[in-house]
C-alpha cells in the first residue's frame, strides 16, 4: 500500500526524505467522499455551497452506490457506457449539472 510523503530541501540543496502522513494511504485520499443528495443539488435559485473537495464537474461521483442507482436507475458503470450528451442530460434531469 502506497502512503504520501513529503520532500523538503535541505540547506545544501539536497532532498531528503520527509514525514509519512499517518492513516493516509494513496487509495483513501484518491477515493471520492460520498455525500447525501441534498447537499450536491444545483439550482439556479441559489448556489450551493459544495463540500471541500467535491468535482463540481462530476457530482454523481458523490453519491452512494444506491441513491446513484434510484436517481439515475442504473448502475454507475452503464451510465459511464452512454455518451457524453446523454449523460449530461441525465445529470441535468436530476439537477447535477
Amino acid at each position: 500500500m502506497f502512503t504520501l510523503t513529503e520532500f523538503h530541501s535541505s540547506s545544501n540543496g539536497v532532498s531528503q526524505r520527509g514525514r509519512m502522513d499517518r492513516g493516509n494511504s494513496l487509495p483513501s485520499v484518491l477515493a471520492e467522499k460520498i455525500y447525501p443528495y441534498e447537499m450536491l443539488l444545483v439550482t439556479h435559485r441559489r448556489r450551493n455551497k459544495l463540500p471541500p473537495g467535491v468535482d463540481r464537474m462530476r457530482l454523481e461521483r458523490h453519491l452512494s452506490m444506491e441513491e446513484f442507482q434510484n436517481l439515475f436507475g442504473m448502475p454507475i458503470e452503464e451510465f459511464d457506457r452512454l455518451s457524453l450528451w446523454k449523460r449530461n442530460d441525465l445529470k441535468k434531469r436530476v439537477s447535477l449539472f
